[in-house]
């Protein structure tokens, strides 16, 4: 899927997984990639929706801080109600992985889940304010976008690929310290 912008089609929500890999990395034992994910995803449905309309702006209330922010925690919100389903259903599942993988453990401990979810939706806007026009990061208290054109386009499609490849790198060696201590 592509969002048009002015300087032609981009791909939307996969550039966002690669800050999310390095914070990650950095906070192993302490963030959920996949609630960050999923707060992204989420997030970009917004877009879809508009997209499929033909309405313009296609980036409304969960593209600024205060929407994005509580879209994050919603959905942090769901997937913690999804894991007691889970554990209600299945008590044992996981259990011995996040045991001995405490790193991913954290994919779906709660701390882990709303750090993901409320970092995931605050970062949304911020990631897609540098480079759509239509952007409002800072509504309802003003509709100016003070970040658009910040850095250039492709600094920052390649910033977003170089953080995530140093994630994958930092989350690599969390499994390996991680696998040594078990």
């Amino acid at each position: 899927m592509a969002v048009y912008d002015r300087r032609g089609f981009i791909p939307f929500t996969p550039y966002h997984f690669g800050p999310g890999l390095f914070v990650k990395g950095l906070a192993a034992r302490w963030f959920s990639w996949i609630a960050f994910v999923a707060a992204q995803a989420v997030i970009d449905c917004e877009t879809l929706y508009y997209l499929e309309r033909h309405e313009y702006p296609i980036h409304r209330t969960l593209h600024t801080f205060l929407g994005g922010t509580l879209t994050g925690m919603g959905v942090a919100g769901l997937l913690l109600a999804a894991r007691r389903l889970v554990s209600l259903l299945t008590p044992r599942l996981g259990k011995p992985f996040g045991a001995k993988w405490p790193s991913v453990g954290s994919e779906f401990t709660t701390v882990g889940v709303l750090a993901g979810g409320v970092i995931g939706g605050a970062s949304h806007p911020l990631l897609d304010g540098l480079m759509h026009p239509d952007i409002r990061p800072f509504m309802p208290w003003t509709s100016a976008n003070p970040l658009l054109d910040a850095v250039g386009l492709g600094t920052l499609l390649d910033g977003c690929i170089v953080m995530g490849l140093v994630g994958l790198a930092l989350v690599g060696l969390w499994l390996y310290t991680d696998g040594r201590r078990a």
